[in-house]
């Protein structure tokens, strides 16, 4: 019964964003009580802790990218639309250089790669996140990061990776390191 519910919500879930969730319905199938526990974590990593809306998406959209999961990284981007964040804000911070993003969303930005790939510059950036938004912005950012990265990482542990879209792979493989921006050809995937 729970598992039907569950369903029944990915499903919806699935027709909103258009989204493949059969990843998700799956884990209701295997275990119930486990894809009751994974909404909840949902819920965490959706959690914003007060820091603004730009900033959160900015860093889960990141974590997506990072991830290398098309599908994600478009449904993080829909999400973001649906919390009325500029397209223009959200191309800004995706092609090309960050700065051109606002201020708030590149800072965001800088924080989520720079704890994704643990840069040695993470003091630097948290202090200035810190400032900017307080610690309890900080639990957004990583809260937000952390969601950008969970999604496609266990569908691809569970063997959706076809379902991913990959994006920057593909790139590397067409193009080799050149093609790709020097913000993610340090990537792997």
């Amino acid at each position: 019964m729970i598992a039907a519910l569950l369903k029944r919500q990915f499903a919806k879930f699935q027709r909103r964003y258009k989204y493949d969730a059969a990843y998700l319905c799956e884990i209701a199938d295997l275990d119930a009580i486990g894809a009751l526990k994974l909404g909840l974590a949902t819920g965490f990593t959706g959690h914003r802790f007060g820091v603004p809306k730009e900033a959160y998406f900015a860093a889960k959209i990141t974590g997506a990218e990072w991830a290398d999961c098309g599908s994600c990284l478009n449904l993080a981007i829909a999400m973001a639309v649906e919390a009325d964040i500029p397209r223009e804000s959200i191309a800004a911070l995706l092609v090309g250089p960050a700065a051109n993003a606002p201020e708030a969303m590149a800072l965001a930005r800088r924080y989520a790669r720079a704890v994704i790939e643990n840069d040695p510059c993470l003091p630097e950036v948290l202090e200035a996140c810190e400032r900017r938004w307080g610690r309890r912005g900080v639990a957004g950012l990583a809260s937000a990061t952390v969601s950008g990265l969970f999604f496609p990482l266990l569908k691809r542990g569970l063997g959706y990776g076809n379902a991913c879209e990959p994006i920057y792979r593909e790139l590397r493989s067409r193009m080799g390191d050149a093609g790709v921006d020097a913000g993610t050809s340090e990537r792997t995937s």
